[in-house]
């Protein structure tokens, strides 16, 4: 009897552990569906935001991962998270971030490419490790092995108007494989991606679950890209949801400020009034001040 008890919590391990990733998993697919009814700062105009996927060490040879990233995110974004636009295009000219020397992401350089496409935000997903892993299962005359596949994605999310980090999380997920595919593989040297595929997929639903939860707790914010007299020209329009008509709080330029090891923040401007829109096409919009106030291009505007 003692035997039979010990065989039954030796085998229950797996399903324990398994267990309970379903649970957190459950509790992430509920936060996800409670934030896609959530806008930024409660408004109705959405985030817009370019997605970049990187592996680390750089390929020679890509793998994939960089089009399974924009395309399966975008997809899972668009449809959880109601309150963003996704910018396809960036994702195709911007293969990887620019970096500093330290080998940190430049978010000011990011912030500067950013604001003229009314980019809100930049979304960096870097396929950080993947590996085969063996486990020792079970104890006693019950001693076994677990042969898996890990991978480790890093999903980090740039904000264009200060060039800071509003998000920097790392995901890990492992999948079971039989004993001969395993060894196939790790004779095989660099693993293929087609199945890297199938564990990224699992860690989806949690890190779009996050992703939407940050973005959803960011305001609104939109660029000025030149301004003339008492009119401004800003990088957003029909597409996030501004309207003719609309009334928008308008911030001026601000400052760079430099951290010690290296990197660049821009602080935001002082209010420097409130300006009502006149025109709008999809992707830039004209609003003219109710009041004469002095802005230049790289200021901000929030919706009032």
């Amino acid at each position: 009897m003692l035997a039979l008890t010990l065989a039954a919590l030796a085998a229950g391990c797996t399903t324990i552990k398994d267990t309970a990733k379903g649970t957190i998993r459950t509790v992430s697919e509920t936060s996800r569906k409670v934030g896609s009814a959530l806008t930024p700062s409660g408004s109705d105009l959405k985030h817009k935001f370019a997605l970049i996927g990187i592996e680390t060490p750089p390929q020679k040879n890509p793998s994939g991962f960089n089009a399974f990233f924009q395309k399966s995110l975008a997809v899972a974004v668009q449809a959880d998270c109601s309150a963003s636009v996704v910018d396809e295009g960036v994702g195709e000219l911007l293969k990887s971030p620019p970096r500093l020397a330290s080998g940190q992401i430049d978010g000011y350089a990011l912030a500067a490419l950013g604001r003229p496409r009314g980019l809100n935000f930049f979304v960096i997903g870097t396929l950080s490790d993947a590996r085969l892993i063996d486990e020792k299962t079970g104890f006693w005359l019950w001693k076994d092995t677990r042969y898996m596949l890990r991978a480790v994605l890093r999903v980090e999310v740039i904000d264009s108007a200060t060039g800071t980090k509003a998000l920097d999380e790392t995901f890990s997920e492992e999948q079971v494989m039989d004993e001969l595919r395993y060894q196939q593989l790790e004779q095989g040297g660099a693993l293929p991606f087609a199945e890297i595929e199938p564990v990224l997929k699992k860690m989806l639903p949690e890190a779009v679950a996050r992703l939407c939860d940050a973005l959803n707790r960011q305001p609104w914010q939109g660029f000025v890209v030149s301004a003339d007299g008492g009119r401004i020209t800003i990088s957003s329009g029909s597409a996030v949801g501004l309207s003719v008509g609309r009334t928008l709080e308008v911030y001026g330029v601000g400052r760079v400020v430099e951290s010690k090891d290296g990197l660049r923040f821009l602080k935001p401007g002082d209010r420097v009034g409130e300006a009502r829109i006149a025109s709008v096409s999809a992707d830039a919009a004209e609003a003219v001040f109710s009041q004469p106030a002095n802005v230049g291009e790289g200021g901000t505007v929030r919706l009032k």
